[in-house]
């Protein structure tokens, strides 16, 4: 399969770099004490456009094929890490589910959402950590490696803040 048109990769990429921001931004706001009105809806917003991203990289990068998706991830793999694999692409199907179940929870049921264990918030911003390490630092190269590390020190420090805080 030819490389997409390069307005097609810019759109693959915005749309995740926009997920990413959003999800940041929600952490902050849910992060606060009293947690921000719009944290929630700000966080929802970004788990749609992580799946416009999902869409518009499964259908452009791998015309909808589960085995081109495999293909890609196992290349990306061995090019960074040495090992043919492509098992990755089951992460990303989690993150997805993750990302998804997390978003109808809080918004379906966000008292019950508060309530939840310390060590699932723990477990689910490792998951994200994981992620966001991976899709936004490791395997990108120049400029959006930096703004990767940037997001990650955000991210990392709205947590450690918040835990300072009670969040």
């Amino acid at each position: 399969m030819p490389p997409p048109p390069l307005g097609v990769t810019f759109v693959v990429a915005l749309t995740i770099w926009t997920a990413l921001v959003l999800y940041v931004a929600g952490e902050y706001g849910r992060a606060r004490r009293p947690a921000a009105a719009w944290a929630r809806p700000v966080w929802l917003l970004g788990a749609l456009v992580y799946l416009g991203h999902v869409a518009t990289a499964f259908g452009f990068h791998h015309d909808w094929s589960h085995r081109a998706a495999y293909a890609y991830t196992a290349a990306q793999t061995e090019a960074y890490f040495g090992l043919d694999w492509g098992g990755g692409i089951w992460v990303n199907y989690a993150f997805t589910a993750v990302w998804v179940a997390e978003g109808l929870w809080w918004q379906l049921a966000p008292a019950h959402y508060a309530r939840r264990w310390p060590v699932l918030t723990t477990a689910v911003r490792a998951v994200f950590l994981f992620m966001i390490i991976n899709g936004a630092v490791v395997f990108v190269e120049g400029p959006r490696r930096l703004i990767g590390v940037c997001v990650l020190a955000a991210l990392v420090g709205i947590w450690w803040n918040g835990r300072r805080a009670g969040a």
